[in-house]
């Protein structure tokens, strides 16, 4: 009997010592996770959403009855104060985040910041300092400073004196510790595991709920990024093997082929896609003429930039359960083909060539290693609109002069900044190029604002339509074909009350719609359709397939004519073999399947 009350006091002596805290630690690491599961309409709260509640605050309370119990014995009023401070820190950038963006921190966030340069920095704190989503994080954390230092002034310790309350307290602490104490432990697990692969499929294995609090969700998104380090070793790698690769074109004629990665492209703001409003007259006029074929069904596995241009521009399938670091880089294999390789890129972060963290798509693209194998040149300077960087190409690619009089295999990657948020400052602001006005929207159940906001997106996507038709411009009297896509989708008040894209883990297929359909379309020049009708009649026939931006490098190769070892016929759309298989996004979901 006595080992027994030993017992239950030691499990409920943390608790008693120092209830405030307990509770305050347990609630700051719980309650932004909490709100990120509850549905938007509260009338579909379900017994499921109930269960994971319980689950997500189980590890908050095990994380706060350690601390409690480290502070309760040692009397460690600095390390409280301390602890108080890092919680209530991390609770407010989670409500930020979760307010503003419908996510709270996670890898994705830390790699964005890394990967955010100063000009980007500068757009994004003045666009969600004031808002009202950031205005209510503020609100939260000063009533609860407030509470928690009136409480831990006025509440003291308690005890409790008789037995049967220190039995039912047991009842009701015991098996939340041990639950929680068991995730907390399940999540340790991540150390041992190497690759971004690896935990992905470790997380859609056994489930999201180790992770559903602040401390191990940290602890969680610090070591994805470690593992991304270790990915892009051995991307580089692999890059470096390929290089050695035998690769050829059975092309005899000169050709160029483009391909331009788009930002942000909501492709249902387009009338190529049914847009109301005609936001690309360009690319509308070269789809009439014949020239442009527009691909109605495909799809993004990554709603982020860096996640997806890396699937996009390495030569696997995530359907395949191939990673993305195990195939190589595609530019290399066309320079080892013989093409000349240019790229142009509107989004190279600054001091990629230096970063002090390896997962960043810079990093990567720009490794000292890859350079030299992939590219003959490329630019190191960005530019405040697509358009300039255009104009720079034109002036100082010395790819591009040569090849107008000397006829020889090219591939040109342009890399844009598109509708990227804030999408008001994608494009000058000369009043010729603001196409569209609030009055052009046609919603009733949307503010002066936040039709402001589509308007701005819509004259983003017409400048776009310029840049494209400017591209379209250069290479329109040479035998050329063009690739365009976008690295993800957007949502523009599409069907909420909400911009941009967010990052919970249960999704709506509606969210899935706008943020992860993107637009897909390939042009060809006159001359190209001249010497190669068959090729264009395999295009016609390839419009209505499903496909994933992750099989972007194996329809280049076809395009150009490549024989190398990392073509594969059943991942390309162009290719009777053709097989569309799983289009997983986001690691875990079956697009297909959740759309429906």
């Amino acid at each position: 009997m006595n080992y027994l009350n030993k017992l239950i006091n030691i499990i409920l002596a943390p608790i008693c010592k120092e209830p405030v805290f307990f509770g305050m630690f347990a609630f700051l690491l719980f309650f932004s996770h909490c709100l990120s599961i509850l549905p938007e309409n509260m009338s579909e709260m379900s017994i499921y959403n109930v269960r994971n509640i319980l689950i997500i605050f189980s590890g908050s309370a095990f994380i706060s009855w350690c601390f409690s119990a480290l502070v309760g014995k040692f009397a460690l009023k600095k390390t409280k104060c301390l602890l108080y401070i890092v919680a209530f820190l991390l609770m407010g950038v989670d409500l930020f985040l979760f307010f503003n963006f419908g996510t709270i921190l996670s890898s994705w966030i830390l790699l964005l910041v890394k990967e955010t340069n100063s000009a980007e920095s500068s757009e994004f704190i003045s666009r969600s300092l004031m808002t009202s989503g950031t205005l209510k994080c503020f609100a939260i954390l000063i009533l609860l400073s407030v509470g928690t230092y009136w409480m831990e002034r006025k509440i003291k310790g308690f005890c409790l004196k008789s037995n049967w309350l220190k039995i039912v307290g047991v009842i009701i602490v015991l098996p939340i510790l041990v639950l929680g104490g068991y995730l907390v432990f399940w999540s340790a697990k991540l150390v041992t595991l190497k690759s971004q692969f690896d935990i992905e499929e470790w997380r859609a294995q056994h489930g999201n709920y180790a992770l559903e609090n602040t401390i191990t969700n940290l602890f969680y998104s610090m070591s994805y990024l470690r593992a991304s380090g270790h990915d892009n070793e051995v991307a580089i790698r692999t890059c470096v093997n390929a290089s050695k690769q035998p690769a050829y074109s059975m092309e005899q004629d000169s050709l160029n082929v483009i391909l331009v990665i788009g930002e942000s492209y909501n492709k249902y703001h387009s009338p190529l896609y049914g847009y109301y409003l005609n936001t690309t007259p360009t690319l509308c006029a070269q789809q009439k003429s014949g020239n442009l074929f527009v691909f109605k069904d495909a799809v993004t596995p990554y709603n982020m930039t860096t996640f997806s241009v890396k699937n996009m521009v390495s030569a696997n399938r995530l359907s395949d359960n191939e990673a993305w670091y195990s195939s190589p880089y595609f530019p290399i294999v066309f320079k080892k083909a013989g093409f000349n390789v240019s790229m142009w890129d509107n989004q190279r972060p600054s001091g990629a060539d230096v970063s002090c963290f390896d997962y960043a798509l810079g990093s990567y693209m720009y490794a000292a290693d890859v350079v030299p194998i992939a590219y003959n040149e490329h630019n190191t300077d960005l530019y405040d609109y697509d358009y300039d960087m255009l104009s720079a190409f034109l002036q100082n690619s010395k790819l591009y002069k040569d090849n107008k009089s000397v006829h020889k295999h090219s591939l040109y990657i342009f890399h844009l900044m598109g509708q990227h948020a804030n999408a008001s400052s994608r494009f000058p602001s000369s009043d010729d190029l603001k196409v569209f006005k609030t009055s052009d929207i046609q919603r009733t159940d949307l503010s002066e604002s936040q039709k402001q906001i589509i308007v701005d997106y819509d004259n983003a996507t017409h400048y776009n339509d310029y840049v494209l038709g400017t591209i379209i411009n250069m290479f329109k009297d040479s035998p050329s074909l063009i690739v365009y896509l976008s690295d993800h989708g957007e949502e523009v008040y599409d069907y909420r009350n909400f911009a941009g894209r967010s990052h919970e883990y249960h999704k709506k297929k509606e969210a899935i719609k706008y943020q992860y359909d993107i637009p897909f379309m390939i042009w060809c020049s006159d001359k190209y359709m001249q010497r190669h009708p068959q090729q264009v009649e395999r295009i016609k026939q390839a419009v209505n397939k499903p496909l994933s931006s992750d099989n972007v490098p194996q329809i280049l190769f076809n395009l150009a004519s490549l024989k190398t070892p990392f073509y594969k016929s059943q991942n390309d759309v162009l290719s009777i073999d053709y097989v569309v298989g799983n289009r997983i996004i986001q690691g875990y979901l079956d697009y297909d399947k959740s759309i429906k």
